[in-house]
């Protein structure tokens, strides 16, 4: 009966990824068209799961994913599945496609030609859709099955925790950060316990000053994480989701990764970007002159997502807000998600002008702390 029971649970998820492969295709191809992968796309998303988090049955982790990233995903933008091996430290990628869709302006263009002896390709996105699908359940449930467990056998106490390093695994995939030109989204399954010799979140953050940029040579250049099922696994210690924030936030802000979403639930904003403008930044702070960057991506209403800046010799922080602009004026009012230049939990940031060159401020409004800023646009 067991047995049974597993079976089911893979063919639930399965069916829910997307059945079997159908015959047509983008191009007269069967199976997911590599040809997408061509699109030029402003983000990549890498989704990671903590292989200690598999319970026998239990499956809506993979369904919450899937969703999110049919929602969400920009036409081309590459998505890998990776495992983490929370245990070993280690990370092992599984599989990676394009997403099959076009935007708005390419479909007009592609339904507007004349196809003799082909159709269009804008007719097969359907069964492409499907076959990206199929094969992203696919992945997930490679981890699934080799790694599930009873709950009993996943759950424990947080007064006997277990030994897990889940940054170190992360780590030994940051090679797709330092080679990126794009931002990267990465989701993130896993109850994020660390504890290891790195660190712990079960020990208080301020007693944990470890610079691991230093320590592990590396960094997630333009990564934003997006984390859930944080401490979902863990029975006692009601304030550890807060501890394993602090413990995370300062562990990817060492590394040039900023967070964009933590907790037991998937956070990750609906919205798909369509327009990427970097800038290099100079601050005027303390008498000094600052270097550093703004990584953003906009949607079609002017909405930041998954936006980044940072400062030499300061921090990096996550960003929100809108850039919109008429002719080659635009305008930034953003909010950073934890504090830059000062202690505040957000500051404002503010640039205005050409689309070359703005200038604005960053701080905390109506105190002393508002910095001049400068800024220039950079070739995508």
């Amino acid at each position: 009966m067991r047995r049974f029971l597993t079976i089911v649970a893979l063919i639930g998820s399965f069916s829910f990824f997307g059945g079997g492969h159908a015959t047509a295709g983008l191009f007269s191809t069967e199976g997911l068209d590599p040809a997408f992968c061509k699109i030029k796309t402003v983000r990549q998303t890498v989704v990671y799961i903590d292989d200690t988090m598999m319970i026998d049955g239990r499956i809506e982790w993979a369904q919450k994913i899937s969703e999110k990233l049919k929602a969400t995903l920009t036409p081309g933008e590459r998505v890998a599945v990776v495992r983490l091996s929370a245990e070993t430290g280690e990370s092992s990628e599984l599989w990676a496609g394009c997403w099959p869709n076009f935007s708005p302006e390419q479909r007009e263009k592609l339904e507007s030609q004349t196809y003799f002896f082909s159709e269009s390709p804008t007719k097969s996105l359907e069964d492409q859709q499907r076959f990206f699908l199929h094969d992203l359940g696919a992945a997930f449930t490679k981890v699934y099955a080799a790694a599930k467990r009873p709950e009993s056998e996943v759950r424990f106490d947080a007064a006997n925790p277990r030994k897990k390093q889940i940054l170190r695994a992360l780590t030994s995939d940051d090679g797709r950060f330092s080679n990126s030109l794009t931002n990267i989204r990465a989701i993130v399954y896993s109850d994020l316990m660390e504890n290891s010799d790195l660190g712990s979140v079960y020990k208080p953050a301020e007693d944990q000053k470890t610079n691991f940029a230093s320590r592990l040579g590396s960094r997630f250049n333009r990564g934003i994480f997006y984390a859930f099922g944080v401490a979902t696994d863990v029975n006692g210690g009601e304030a550890l989701p807060e501890h394993a924030k602090a413990f995370w936030q300062s562990a990817l802000r060492s590394m040039s990764a900023s967070i964009g979403g933590f907790g037991a639930d998937l956070n990750v904003p609906n919205a798909i970007p369509i327009e990427r403008a970097d800038y290099q930044l100079n601050l005027k702070f303390d008498d000094q002159e600052l270097p550093g960057k703004l990584y953003m991506l906009i949607d079609r209403d002017g909405n930041l997502i998954d936006s980044q800046i940072g400062f030499n010799r300061l921090s990096i922080s996550g960003l929100t807000g809108t850039f919109v602009g008429d002719g080659d004026k635009y305008k930034l009012d953003g909010s950073t998600i934890g504090g830059i230049a000062t202690s505040s939990p957000s500051e404002m940031v503010h640039l205005s002008g050409s689309a070359s060159a703005p200038s604005g401020e960053l701080g905390v409004q109506g105190t002393k702390y508002v910095f001049d800023l400068t800024a220039k646009r950079l070739k995508n």
